[in-house]
């Protein structure tokens, strides 16, 4: 070989690097295109910058080196980028290796100072290429030991956490899921993840929970999988604010305070009457003359729940039979008898005329509820049918019963009541003649 045709050589040699450089760097930008920030021309090489993210499958939990020893329960599936920067000289990749110029992770999580070391040992000399083994190695965090990351300083920890959940929905938003309301698969950014993890498109779950809250019925306000609804379980105030406008989740809010006062069997209403307001029942054992305490939320009037007069206190009597014994015997007295005067100017005559009216309008309230509803066996409520058969469910407790005699109703088997020969109420499932009701 003459001296002449050495830098001929060079020369070809330099030119098959340069094209190899460029052939790699077009295969990583269409394999990690997030990855490959800028690859500019220089005097000594081409200067290359990588952002490579850490991926970790399966994913890891976090543990702090230094006392106290608290470990990072949730297990994260990303880290912050490497931020990689180096030279490709123009002898690469046949004759050189590329040179690190900076290698740095973002908020500083990898405190160790061995993975310079480890990505140069991965170039040979018969190396086609190694940055694409580089993004692979860092990206599969391949680096990193078996079992928790281990960190120093524990203010990472929150770090940590935003990153993996940005990252966790960047991927979401990319990411096609079917939603079995439609039927069609939308992109993660048209969708939502509820708690329970079913992900439904946007504009559907909209739908149907905006129909649910108009209709009121919010028992069916919650994720539409079979298997959350036969669980029975609703959606939460923080998955309503991302699905619902604000009037809508207003709405819903002020159904669930209703239903809740509707479900406790100890709730009043306010006895003021421009107020109204439904009392819940309190905390205080109902037995003690403090249970009988309401004090209404709105107008702050206190009272006695089993009366509703003001509140006498835990010790004295309500004077409801009082009251009711004199009504009692004021209706039952002829009209200008003197008993009924003397009544009239002890308890004033306006008065009295307001509590027989009250009276007599309870007792036909009373006679009516008798005749045409039935009570529930379960909770007592009183239940009246329009339409339909003598299967009944009642709304409050969800107790299964017969309209017909009143019997408990196994929930499984609720039509063998009426199947059975021998019943009173056998082949009566839509029979109204024995209810005498009008």
């Amino acid at each position: 070989m003459s001296l002449k045709s050495i830098p001929h050589e060079e020369c070809i040699a330099d030119e098959e690097c340069a094209m190899m450089q460029e052939e790699e760097w077009e295969v990583l930008k269409s394999i990690y295109p997030d990855v490959c920030i800028s690859n500019d021309v220089g005097p000594f090489g081409r200067t290359v910058k990588l952002e490579i993210p850490v991926e970790l499958s399966p994913a890891r939990s976090v543990s702090i080196e230094s006392p106290p020893n608290h470990s990072h329960t949730n297990p994260l599936t990303a880290l912050p980028p490497f931020l990689l920067a180096l030279i490709l000289p123009p002898e690469y990749p046949l004759r050189a290796p590329p040179r690190i110029t900076s290698l740095t992770c973002r908020h500083g999580w990898y405190a160790k100072s061995d993975l310079h070391t480890q990505l140069a040992e991965m170039w040979t000399h018969d190396s086609q290429g190694v940055l694409y083994a580089w993004v692979a190695y860092i990206s599969g965090a391949e680096f990193l030991e078996p079992g928790n990351i281990t960190i120093i300083n524990p203010s990472l920890l929150p770090l940590l956490e935003s990153y993996n959940t940005h990252a966790e929905d960047a991927v979401f938003g990319e990411t096609s899921f079917p939603c079995a309301i439609c039927l069609s698969a939308h992109k993660g950014r048209h969708c939502v993840r509820l708690g329970c993890t079913h992900i439904f498109c946007r504009s559907c779950l909209s739908d149907f929970w905006g129909s649910c809250i108009r209709e009121g019925d919010i028992g069916r306000v919650g994720c539409p999988d079979p298997v959350c609804v036969k669980a029975g379980h609703e959606a939460g105030e923080e998955d309503m604010t991302r699905v619902v406008d604000e009037e809508e989740v207003k709405r819903w809010k002020w159904l669930r305070a209703k239903r809740a006062l509707e479900r406790d069997p100890g709730m009043v209403h306010c006895p003021v009457t421009l107020c109204q307001t439904p009392v819940p029942s309190p905390e205080e054992d109902e037995e003690s003359g403090w249970g009988r305490l309401r004090t209404c939320p709105r107008c702050e009037f206190a009272f006695c729940a089993f009366c509703r007069r003001t509140w006498h206190g835990p010790i004295s009597e309500c004077p409801l039979q009082v009251t009711e014994s004199f009504v009692i015997e004021y209706v039952g007295l002829a009209e200008g008898d003197v008993r009924r005067v003397e009544i009239e100017r002890r308890w004033g005559r306006r008065n009295v005329e307001r509590l027989v009216l009250k009276y007599e309008e309870d007792r036909l309230t009373r006679e009516w509820i008798s005749r045409c509803s039935m009570g529930c066996p379960g909770c007592g409520v009183q239940v009246e049918k329009s339409v339909g058969c003598n299967h009944m469910t009642c709304i409050k407790c969800k107790q299964h019963f017969c309209y017909l005699c009143g019997d408990k109703l196994p929930p499984l088997e609720p039509y063998k009541h009426f199947n059975t020969i021998g019943k009173n109420c056998f082949e009566k499932l839509f029979d109204d003649s024995d209810l005498g009701l009008v």
